[in-house]
């Protein structure tokens, strides 16, 4: 007699996993595991399990990235011996429930259920489930899932980079948001820096975009001729009427020029290991040609243990230097963070550098 067991592997956001509608991948029937002989196994093998699947690699297809898709990974003990299951572990590192069943005699039959979440994902996705045994022959077994995903709601850009712009100038760029159902539309959207940029929705209708039948609506985002002097990063919060997708998030750069020019305009760390020690220098000079001074530089983080250093490159202070040295003492993925300036200048009395890199543990 054959038993079946069920594990449940979330592939994707845990937390996210049950919302929104389940799709259903390809059916396997189980007549797809036909025991082998006893006459054709291999001699190397016998008295030892062996896992055998009717099918690693399973398709969902196209899915849009709301739709949680269910497929089924049909195994047997295809050895004389028996086999136990050790650890399934998905690419994602998400949370993988206790079997009920690990250990399966020959001829024994189970089952994988594995959940896969597209939330977040675009285009061809290829996600792996990677199942351990005690097993000499199959040690280790790697399951595919494979999906088109296709965006409910299309975003262009998803960051708007601007043009460097001087003081007292305007610029204006849009985002293009794609909807799928009839009637989509965004219904509103806000920008975190109201005093530096201006934001507007338009309703543009049905269009088409890559051979499909969308509607448009465009958000469009325009720096404020009183914007201060700086380099801007602003949060877009976007509002749409399609339940799948009813918030999220968007963003965009800018720098405004004023007096003050920073050179180089931003500071890359590249990629470093904890226990590195690093120096950088960069310049911060008049254009007009007028002393000024610079009150103080600091940089709030974690990752790094640092020393700021300036001082004026010439008697009319009209040109600082600033110098930093420091030791990586904590890995951070994608470590971006900003230096924070003072000067006396008016309003360029606060001005921010970006830092840029990798700090990885070793």
């Amino acid at each position: 007699m054959s038993f079946q067991k069920s594990l449940l592997v979330f592939s994707g956001v845990a937390m996210t996993c049950g919302f929104g509608p389940v799709a259903h991948g390809q059916a396997l029937e189980r007549e797809d595991l036909a025991p082998t002989a006893p006459g054709m196994m291999n001699p190397e093998v016998e008295g030892k399990g062996v896992l055998t699947f009717s099918s690693k690699i399973q398709e969902t297809g196209e899915i849009l990235d709301s739709d949680t898709t269910s497929l089924s990974y049909l195994f047997k003990n295809t050895g004389s011996g028996p086999l136990t299951i050790t650890q399934v572990k998905p690419s994602c590192g998400c949370t993988v429930p206790e079997l009920e069943q690990k250990t399966y005699m020959p001829g024994e039959s189970g089952k994988l259920d594995v959940t896969f979440d597209p939330k977040g994902k675009k285009g061809a996705v290829s996600q792996n489930v990677t199942v351990f045994t005690d097993s000499d022959t199959t040690r280790a077994e790697t399951l595919i899932v494979r999906a088109l995903v296709k965006p409910v709601i299309v975003t262009e850009p998803r960051i708007l980079p601007f043009d460097a712009v001087n003081k007292g100038e305007t610029m204006t760029k849009e985002f293009s948001i794609y909807g799928r159902t009839d009637d989509f539309k965004v219904t509103r959207a806000t920008v975190d820096q109201p005093e530096s940029f201006d934001i507007e929705v338009v309703d543009m209708g049905e269009t088409e975009y890559q051979g499909e039948n969308l509607r448009l609506s465009v958000i469009r985002l325009t720096i404020r001729p009183d914007a201060r002097p700086d380099n801007h990063r602003a949060d877009i919060t976007v509002r749409t009427n399609d339940e799948r997708k009813p918030i999220f998030s968007l963003a965009a750069v800018a720098r405004v020029l004023g007096d003050l020019d920073i050179s180089p305009v931003r500071i890359t760390m590249g990629r470093m290991t904890v226990g590195d020690e690093f120096e950088r220098e960069f310049k911060v000079v008049s254009k007009s040609g007028k002393a000024f001074e610079l009150k103080s530089v600091a940089l709030d983080t974690v990752a790094l243990e640092t020393e700021e250093v300036f001082e004026p490159a010439n008697e009319e202070k009209t040109e600082w230097v600033v110098r930093i040295t420091g030791k990586v003492v904590s890995p951070a993925p994608r470590f971006n963070t900003q230096l924070h300036l003072t000067t006396d200048v008016k309003d360029e009395s606060e001005l921010t550098v970006q830092m840029y890199g990798q700090l990885r543990a070793q």
